[in-house]
């Protein structure tokens, strides 16, 4: 075996790259077409090599395909050799006449029998394997999956099942999400009436944040975890060799700590367990009370859980209690701290030294930067990679997890079937474009990135099964990030994906997402407005498209996928429904104007996240909608947003609106003002209007405002807020303005 992964190298060199469907990808494979058939409906594998945990998880894979899994010490079909210079996680495989795997310890047989289970091809009577060679290892040491238990509950067998789910695709840190505000989740013995109050909640919102009126489901809702229970899934765990790392919210997101031990808040105030999302400005106070409480339940924390990293959280902590409190005002002249930040610093290292006396490593999200680092911590950088890179040059290590990549609450796809998400929109191909370490950093600043995770908060998750459908397939994109040295292109990962994986998961009883079959629309400008295309999986599928102006009946044509349906400027508006496959039409209106499709020069660009089709976007005919997603809307967090739109000749305009996303929640704001230029040359500019925004309730602001000027270019400049007011998520920070389609009413 020793010399058959040695040739590996060079068989690659001389043969070439050869893709199996294997996901996560191998560093190195070199597959032919030749077959290894066993027959019959049972595999055997040595003796003494894999836990009976192990086999029975193995056993459950090929279960899927009515197949058998047993041990033999004589003549098993696949064997397996230690190699002392193979590392923890790293495996090789060679099938010729035999099947072996080198391993150099547990973790490494158990990932190559993985492997080996997705190369199989179950036949009729027989199973068939591709022969060739393998040698694998992963980039990163931290592939992760976090859940949230605090907003919705989930029961001890369905976190199990979705260890089960992790291990298939070789995740090895499970971020176990155990309280928050809306839920206290872990027994702590010490303290009684965390679980007795502070678990349950007596109502919770019904629909998203942002609804107006909010409405409420009454029915107490809550659970916790008993620390025997604990204990069984972290074993479980291990035994599909995953660390759990338990995450126990300071100093905020913690009013159900609060509702159980309100002394510990700086108002001492009795409040509830809320059924409401967002941040609340009652946080532990930052007392020696409150930190000796948080050490004193960290004590049983670490007897549960032998993680090197504990996660303190860290972040969305409003400093409003914390100034108005005079103890906290002593704390800070004490301690010679200059404002609530390094306050919550101070606060932070306590635990840092706490932790690291003891053996243990604190991680918090990127907030924990705030005030100064403390000297041990580790930083998960969600903000984006900004607090990621701060931390890597202080030389501290990092775990990748930004929204823009790694939020599975958020949307992943545009369509009306979706369920109900906080917003956002990060379909499966941007999933694959990460990458966990950031541009920007030196080749020695980049050795203090363990690797990434992605994210699943689950304020509007309320099932297992719908976790599971914002998990996958999306995990498979994101471990191709952080399993693989150099991964393939994403339509080579998507054919796998397609080929194997979508009815492997089916097979394993996963409710994955079917998102990536709806057809995709694409948006073209033509020489007299907009021309709209939609390409599916299978480009020659062809798409019924009906399109009726409002109160006037109309006609369907059918299309092909990529040709085209043309609207032109003008005024009124159009009900269009697509028809593909058996599944429900796509229903969209096109609202058009007399700029539809227009050039639009982005002087202020969006930001990436949500850059969807640039300046084409404001001028579509496709107004965003509630719940926002982000391929309708331009996001911007800017302190001033520009941007200039050409006219087919010079007119007098009559008219304009815009429209603006308002989700505080989300950070994201209406802007303060807006003004309106007009141009003949680009150069000199008259003003002709300005409009000051009224905050209201909405979510969507669309006004039209009358104008009167003259010229062939008209600049918009919108100013946002100066900042995120205090007491509010994301405080000081400068807010998102959220703009979608522009309307201009011309002579």
């Amino acid at each position: 075996m020793k010399q058959s992964l040695l040739a590996i190298l060079l068989v690659i060199s001389v043969v070439g790259y050869t893709q199996t469907n294997i996901i996560p990808t191998p560093s190195f494979q070199n597959i032919s077409k030749e077959k290894r058939v066993i027959t019959g409906s049972v595999l055997t594998v040595e003796e003494g090599v894999l836990s009976q945990a192990e086999l029975r998880f193995l056993q459950m894979i090929l279960a899927a395909d009515g197949l058998q899994l047993q041990t033999s010490q004589k003549d098993p079909d696949i064997r397996f050799s230690w190699r002392k210079h193979l590392l923890p996680e790293a495996y090789g495989i060679v099938i010729g006449e035999d099947i072996e795997i080198a391993f150099g310890s547990s973790t490494g047989a158990f990932y190559g029998m993985l492997s080996v289970l997705q190369m199989m091809e179950p036949k009729s009577g027989e199973m068939q394997f591709a022969k060739g060679i393998i040698e694998d290892a992963p980039a990163f040491q931290w592939r992760g999956l976090h859940l949230d238990v605090s907003r919705h509950f989930f029961t001890v067998t369905e976190v199990k099942e979705f260890l089960e789910f992790m291990a298939l695709y070789k995740f090895n840190t499970f971020h176990w999400h155990l309280t928050d505000d809306q839920g206290w989740r872990i027994e702590i013995k010490q303290y009684p009436k965390l679980t007795e109050i502070g678990a349950f909640r007596d109502s919770t919102v019904i629909g998203h944040y942002r609804d107006t009126p909010r409405q409420y489901n009454h029915t107490r809702y809550g659970g916790f975890y008993t620390q025997e229970q604990v204990r069984d899934v972290v074993a479980f765990a291990k035994e599909l060799h995953i660390t759990v790392v338990p995450e126990i919210e300071m100093p905020g997101h913690s009013r159900a700590a609060l509702a159980a031990y309100p002394e510990l808040s700086c108002t001492g105030e009795q409040l509830g367990v809320p059924g409401l999302w967002g941040i609340f400005e009652d946080i532990y106070c930052a007392n020696e009370a409150s930190i000796q409480f948080l050490q004193n339940v960290l004590v049983e924390v670490l007897d549960m859980f032998p993680s090197e990293y504990i996660h303190i959280g860290g972040d969305e902590a409003p400093k409003t209690r914390w100034n108005e409190s005079e103890v906290c005002q002593q704390v800070m002249r004490e301690n010679g701290l200059k404002d609530a930040h390094e306050l919550q610093s101070y606060f932070i290292k306590r635990m840092d030294t706490f932790l690291t006396e003891r053996g243990r490593k604190l991680i918090g999200w990127d907030e924990i930067l705030e005030g100064g680092l403390s000297p041990n911590s580790a930083v998960m950088s969600w903000r984006g990679e900004a607090g990621g890179i701060e931390a890597a040059k202080q030389k501290h290590n990092v775990v990748m997890s930004p929204t823009s990549y790694c939020y599975f609450d958020y949307y992943q796809s545009s369509h009306d079937s979706e369920p109900l998400a906080i917003g956002g929109y990060l379909p499966l191909e941007k999933v694959y474009e990460f990458n966990p370490i950031p541009k920007g950093l030196s080749k020695e600043e980049a050795k203090y990135i363990l690797g990434g995770q992605a994210n699943i908060w689950t304020e509007y998750i309320p099932t297992f099964e719908q976790v599971q459908y914002m998990a996958f397939p999306r995990a498979l994109a994101l471990i191709q990030g952080l399993w693989c040295q150099k991964k393939p292109d994403y339509a080579t990962f998507l054919k796998a994906y397609l080929t194997y994986h979508e009815d492997f998961l089916k097979k394993m009883g996963v409710n994955r997402s079917m998102s990536i079959h709806i057809p995709r629309r694409t948006i073209k400008r033509t020489d007299n407005g907009v021309a709209y295309s939609w390409v599916g999986l299978d480009t020659q599928e062809v798409y019924k498209i009906q399109s009726s102006e409002e109160g006037v009946e109309g006609s369907t044509v059918e299309l092909k996928g990529g040709e085209a349906i043309a609207f032109q400027k003008g005024r009124g508006d159009y009900d269009v429904a697509l028809e593909y496959g058996q599944d429900e039409p796509i229903h969209f209106e096109v609202h058009r104007s007399d700029i539809l499709g227009a050039a639009v020069e982005m002087i202020s660009p969006p930001h990436r996240k949500y850059d969807h089709n640039g300046g084409l976007n404001l001028v579509d005919g496709i107004r965003g909608t509630i719940p926002w997603k982000g391929d309708q809307w331009l996001g911007f967090n800017k302190e001033e947003v520009t941007f200039v739109v050409a006219l087919d000749s010079t007119a007098e305009l009559k008219s304009y609106s815009i429209g603006f996303l308002q989700d505080n929640g989300s950070w994201i704001y209406l802007p303060e003002k807006v003004e309106v230029f007009v141009s003949e040359d680009k150069e000199s500019w008259k003003s002709i209007h300005t409009h000051t925004m009224q905050t209201g309730t909405e979510s969507i602001n669309r006004e039209t405002m009358t104008v009167y000027g003259k010229g062939k270019y008209v600049k918009f400049k919108i100013h946002p807020i100066e900042a995120i007011p205090e007491g509010s998520g994301g405080a000081g920070y400068i807010p998102w303005t959220f703009i979608d389609e522009i309307q201009i009413k011309i002579e």
